[in-house]
């Protein structure tokens, strides 16, 4: 069975076309975003590069049955540093995940973010094989590990002569043909950076808490957002612990989040409805925006674009690509 690359240049649209990962992208920093998302095809193994120009908070759930190991890209471009679950996630860290696992990742802007995700019971089976089994089954179950350099790139440098690009870029281009041999080389190198893996620790989840609390409670009344002196109030928490923790977490002010959180409900609806099905306006004040002028006008500051200007259902489509 040959590799398969799937192209993407809308993150909406890449989120939509894996429904089985339940995920959402939001974007949180002002501009029009530009995307790159490539899905690779190995035989079981899937592997993914994906680079998003403005900051956006992803989250979602992995798949039963799979598990997926994350690391940043080399030389990625990203304006700050990247949070996983609360934690710091920098370019010596292995994220893992296990199958059924909710994740929560904000990823500043310009991140590039590779990602690997085997078949569980094949990659269990190839840790079966190792003398250090218990070792590397304990690094994997806390979630996010600490690599030396030399180590992860070594990672690296398998997993850039993937062909990322049209043309196989293995030394031996029968390897790309071949994607048992591939994932076997795959699986080896994931394998040897989690045998180095370190303990991280655990700064940041107070932070994290709250900021998701924050979200709970906005999504749980998102047709009359609460304000932030009533975020306080119910989370015992003083006006400066808030802005620390958003700033912490997400780069920017919980009034500004939290209003691009509803924005992109808004847009998520306008996506998800066909012209003159539903009306924008309705969808706006849904949103808790009351002032239809003041939400057109956040809305282009955010995405770039008028309401009018976003791509309804008719016409998104699924414009991924093999290429």
């Amino acid at each position: 069975m040959p590799s398969t690359l799937v192209r993407f240049d809308d993150f909406h649209v890449y989120g939509a076309s894996a429904p089985e990962w339940r995920q959402c992208y939001r974007q949180i920093s002002c501009g029009e975003m530009h995307s790159a998302l490539l899905e690779l095809h190995l035989g079981q193994t899937q592997l993914f590069r994906k680079t998003l120009s403005q900051r956006v908070q992803q989250q979602g759930c992995l798949p039963a049955g799979r598990i997926c190991v994350a690391v940043l890209a080399q030389g990625a471009g990203a304006t700050g540093p990247a949070r996983v679950q609360g934690r710091a996630f920098g370019a010596q860290s292995l994220l893992m995940l296990r199958g059924g696992q909710d994740f929560v990742i904000h990823r500043p802007a310009g991140l590039t973010l590779q990602a690997v995700s085997f078949d569980a019971a094949a990659f269990d089976a190839f840790l079966a094989q190792q003398a250090d089994v218990a070792a590397l089954r304990a690094v994997i179950g806390r979630g996010l590990a600490e690599v030396p350099a030399a180590v992860l790139a070594q990672l690296h440098r398998v997993l850039s002569a993937l062909p990322w690009n049209p043309a196989p870029l293995w030394p031996d281009p029968a390897v790309a043909a071949m994607p048992s041999m591939a994932e076997a080389v795959v699986m080896a190198a994931v394998v040897h950076a989690l045998r180095a893996g370190g303990a991280v620790p655990r700064r940041g989840l107070s932070s994290h808490v709250l900021v998701s609390e924050c979200q709970r409670l906005t999504l749980a009344r998102v047709h009359a957002p609460p304000s932030i002196e009533e975020l306080c109030t119910r989370l015992r928490a003083s006006r400066r612990t808030l802005q620390d923790s958003f700033r912490t977490v997400a780069g920017t002010t919980p009034v500004d989040y939290l209003r691009a959180l509803r924005l992109n409900l808004v847009r998520e609806a306008l996506h998800g409805t066909r012209s003159g099905e539903v009306d924008i306006g309705e969808i706006a004040v849904h949103a808790g925006f009351s002032q239809l002028s003041h939400f057109a006008r956040r809305y282009r500051r955010l995405f770039g674009e008028l309401p009018s200007q976003t791509l309804r259902a008719e016409a998104l489509g699924r414009r991924g690509r093999v290429v």
